[in-house]
């Protein structure tokens, strides 16, 4: 499995060479911590004019998002139209970092940089107290990012 995650990362590496970077937020169900992160990681980045943008997948996705969330980000003003997503080896092409809310599926290995925000303070609060805990690990992600 190693051995393919390598050669899929290498050879879009190779497809995809100068686009945008990407980094995947990984949740267990896509309804909510993913689709934030990746909103607001794309949102950001875009304002900071870094070659970067986020996709949200999830490890047993839900048939949509969770209510709190659908209204949150539609009062942020963030347009939100896609539903739960689940993880697929493909997503792990050409990208820079996997930011995990939830343990990766026992059969992914990868050499990819992952980092482990389930832990994070308020992460399993009210919608707003989501999105400002994970818009501050975003953008000391993006800070980390914009050195490269």
């Amino acid at each position: 499995m190693k051995l393919i995650l390598s050669v899929l990362f290498f050879l879009g590496v190779l497809q995809l060479h100068g686009q945008k970077q990407k980094v995947v937020f990984v949740c267990e169900h896509g309804a909510a911590k993913s689709v934030i992160a990746a909103d607001y990681f794309n949102k950001l980045a875009s304002e900071r004019g870094l070659n970067y943008e986020a996709v949200c997948r999830a490890t047993a996705p839900d048939s949509t998002l969770t209510s709190a969330t659908r209204a949150g980000l539609k009062a942020d003003n963030i347009q939100q139209n896609k539903n739960p997503q689940k993880l697929a080896l493909a997503d792990t092409v050409n990208v820079t970092q996997i930011i995990l809310f939830t343990p990766l599926p026992n059969n992914y290995r990868t050499d990819i940089r992952i980092e482990d925000w389930s832990g994070t303070q308020n992460i399993n609060a009210s919608y707003s107290q989501r999105r400002d805990a994970i818009i501050k690990k975003i953008n000391t992600l993006l800070n980390s990012l914009e050195k490269k």
